[in-house]
């Protein structure tokens, strides 16, 4: 049987960084990642995913071989996205350290709850997913998965760790004060439900990403933000 691009390599960009799924890739990692989300990965099989994507199962196996593939491509796609946008703010000019800070995290935010399906999905059991790989295709996604998500959070360390130079943050050890930081941010994949209307929506996530985003900043600044 012909699997067509199904074990591809993952393919980088020039920083060394996966490539946005093209379109055949990306509808199936979306019809995928809501599925998982509704079932959960142990109740999920290849047939749910065809179903919610209104399509064959040989579609699927035409890109990815089984879903541990898939559940590994949509981690990375999701981590990719978050990098994107995030990263967008870490390097821009002109911010000081809580700005900066702030408008990172109300970033995540924003992306974790535009892109819901897709990050829920990545907190179905992934490390212990990563721990049970045994092929070489899927060693390679799962190294990235890791790559990416230490990088990601070296974007926090570093705002973290210039905020305490400019004597504006608290003397924490910068990873310390970040992974809460993180796992504050990421609680929005538990609590946050989309809207029907778009607009609710829209306004849902600017609102909850501000607060989320003041939050944050103020659990590790010597002063409030915004300053009042």
């Amino acid at each position: 049987m012909a699997y067509g691009n199904r074990h591809r390599a993952v393919e980088l960009d020039e920083l060394g960084r996966p490539k946005a799924p093209d379109e055949a890739r990306a509808k199936i990692l979306t019809a995928a990642a809501g599925t998982f989300v509704e079932r959960g990965f142990g109740g999920t099989s290849i047939d749910d995913v065809a179903d919610a994507l209104g399509s064959t199962k040989g579609r699927i196996y035409h890109y990815y071989r089984t879903k541990t593939d898939i559940f590994l491509h949509i981690h990375l796609e999701a981590l990719r996205i978050l990098i994107e946008n995030v990263g967008e703010v870490f390097d821009r000019e002109g911010l000081d350290p809580k700005e900066r800070l702030y408008e990172m995290c109300k970033t995540h935010a924003v992306v974790v709850m535009a892109t819901i399906s897709y990050q829920k999905s990545t907190t179905l059991g992934i490390n212990k997913l990563l721990l049970s790989i045994r092929h070489p295709y899927q060693d390679e996604a799962s190294k990235q998965v890791i790559a990416l998500r230490n990088e990601y959070e070296g974007f926090f360390v570093s705002a973290i760790e210039a905020g305490v130079e400019a004597g504006v943050f608290r003397d924490l050890p910068p990873r310390f004060a970040a992974r809460p930081l993180l796992g504050a941010l990421n609680w929005a994949n538990v609590w946050y439900e989309t809207r029907e209307s778009s607009d609710e929506a829209d306004d849902y996530i600017e609102n909850s990403s501000i607060a989320l985003a003041e939050y944050c900043v103020n659990a590790v600044s010597l002063r409030s933000f915004p300053a009042v």
